[in-house]
């Protein structure tokens, strides 16, 4: 599912610490709420480290606050009434989807939102974690066999529960065969026996106050996404789990399918 050198043909792929480039709540690249059937341009190109001869992104889109459920869709030019859908959802869930998208001219990513009633509004965020080029300045992405780097549960990577706001770091590279000069991964993040709603952040580094989010999920939900990310230098991935309430705990695993070498 994610063969991600054929989105555009000739492109490479150069991988970025997550950063937020949308969130409607607080006016980071759009102010005020989406509604419904009306759609709206977000600048990508200029922004976070994304070039200006980027033609295509990966990242992460959240919904929250939706007045109806629905679906989003990310497309390349203005579609009122879009016919396909990059991230479904009901009401009341704050849910995210892991996405690699191709930008519209002038470096924008075209945002609908349709809800399943007239009028409804939600707000949305966008997190990027990368880019394409039409050059070789770029990486080259290797397919693996799915192999899980990560379960919590049984000691795989790392043992014991995630507490809530405590960054841990786990090894990847020398793991499932990503080699030692992966510079980015894609795979699958899952949550379960969270003690709390909350969501989950992957980032190159520790960080025990992540402004980006990876996974949303609600309280006894077995919940899983796609993921395209960044590995540190050292060949290794950071989960910081922020629930809803102090002390709360999950199990995380991490199942790497592929990986990204300069």
């Amino acid at each position: 599912p994610f063969a991600l050198v054929t989105v555009v043909p000739g492109a490479t792929y150069v991988s970025l610490t997550p950063a937020r480039i949308l969130d409607s709540r607080n006016g980071t690249g759009l102010s005020g709420v989406f509604t419904s059937a009306s759609p709206r341009s977000l600048g990508v190109t200029g922004v976070a480290g994304v070039p200006s001869n980027a033609i295509a992104v990966t990242g992460n889109l959240t919904v929250t606050n939706q007045t109806s459920a629905g679906f989003v869709a990310l497309t390349t030019v203005s579609t009122p009434a879009p016919t396909t859908s990059t991230l479904n959802f009901p009401l009341s869930d704050n849910r995210a989807n892991g996405v690699t998208a191709p930008l519209g001219a002038g470096g924008v990513l075209w945002i609908t939102y349709m809800g399943s009633v007239g009028g409804a509004t939600t707000d949305l965020l966008f997190d990027v974690t990368g880019y394409f080029v039409p050059t070789s300045a770029g990486a080259t992405y290797v397919s693996l066999t799915p192999a899980r780097l990560l379960d919590t549960r049984n000691g795989t990577g790392l043992s014991g529960t995630f507490t809530s706001a405590t960054a841990r770091t786990f090894a990847v590279t020398g793991q499932g065969g990503v080699p030692g000069g992966a510079i980015a991964v894609t795979g699958n993040l899952t949550v379960t026996n969270q003690t709390s709603a909350g969501f989950v952040a992957l980032t190159p580094s520790p960080t025990n106050s992540p402004t980006t989010s990876t996974l949303n999920f609600p309280l006894g939900d077995n919940r899983a996404n796609g993921v395209t990310v960044a590995l540190s230098g050292t060949g290794t991935l950071s989960a910081t789990y922020m629930g809803s309430v102090g002390g709360a705990t999950t199990d995380l695993l991490f199942d790497v399918t592929g990986y990204f070498v300069p």
